[in-house]
C-alpha cells in the first residue's frame, strides 16, 4: 500500500510539472493526444505514440484507485488490461486503445494513466461525464 501511495505522489508530480529542470529529458513517448472528454455512454480512443519505447508506470481512476500492474509486462508491445469500468490495450508498440464502459455511477470518471520512458514521464487523462 505505501509503495503504491508513493508511486502516485511520483507519477503525480511528474504529470504536474511544467517547467523543465536540468537534467529532465525530452518528450520521447510523443503522445497524440494527452486528454480526452468521453461522454457518460461507453466510449473508446486509440492515443498513438511516436516511440515505442514507453511502458506504463501506473493507472489511477476514480478517487485514487490504483491497479496492480506486477502481472503485466507493461514493455511490452502487444499487452491488455481488463478490468471492469476499462480495457487498455497497447498495440504494435506504438498505439494505446482505451475503451471505458458507460458509467452509471451519477458521479464524474477519471481514468490517469501515467507513462514513462527513461527518464520522461508523461500521461493520459480521461474525464468521463454523467450525462
Amino acid at each position: 500500500m505505501k509503495k503504491n501511495i508513493i508511486l502516485i505522489l511520483i507519477v503525480i508530480l511528474n504529470l504536474s510539472c511544467s517547467d523543465r529542470k536540468d537534467g529532465a529529458w525530452e518528450d520521447n513517448i510523443k503522445l497524440s493526444q494527452k486528454e480526452l472528454q468521453f461522454d457518460s455512454l461507453e466510449n473508446s480512443a486509440i492515443i498513438k505514440t511516436g516511440a515505442d519505447s514507453w511502458w506504463i508506470s501506473a493507472i489511477f481512476f476514480k478517487d485514487g484507485q490504483t491497479f496492480d500492474l506486477s502481472n503485466v509486462d507493461t514493455t511490452a508491445n502487444n499487452f491488455t488490461i481488463t478490468e471492469s469500468e476499462f480495457i487498455l490495450e497497447r498495440k504494435n508498440g506504438k498505439e494505446i486503445a482505451i475503451k471505458l464502459f458507460e458509467n452509471t455511477t451519477g458521479f464524474q470518471r477519471i481514468l490517469t494513466v501515467g507513462l514513462q520512458a527513461g527518464n520522461y514521464f508523461d500521461g493520459i487523462t480521461i474525464t468521463q461525464s454523467t450525462d
